[in-house]
């Protein structure tokens, strides 16, 4: 982790949220780091660039189909035998 990291200012933004909402907000900051590497290191092929940019975007999709399912089981509760 950076030293630059500061976790009780994080701890502070996010009260009340989640385990699943702490998962989301991590890995969305990890995809804009991936992003920003993508826009910046020249070093990368414009076809392998394509190839990471496809990936991101099917993870993206996933994410809001899952999002979707969560808010639409909000509330909701299940009996299990």
């Amino acid at each position: 982790m950076a030293r630059d990291v500061d976790l009780d200012a994080i701890a502070r933004v996010t009260e009340g949220f989640s385990g699943a909402d702490l998962q989301a907000l991590l890995s969305d900051a990890q995809l804009a780091a991936v992003h920003e590497l993508l826009d910046t290191r020249p070093s990368v092929s414009e076809a392998e660039k394509q190839r990471l940019y496809g990936i991101y975007y099917q993870f993206l999709d996933a994410k809001r189909s899952v999002a979707a399912q969560s808010r639409d089981a909000k509330g909701k509760r299940a009996t299990l035998a």
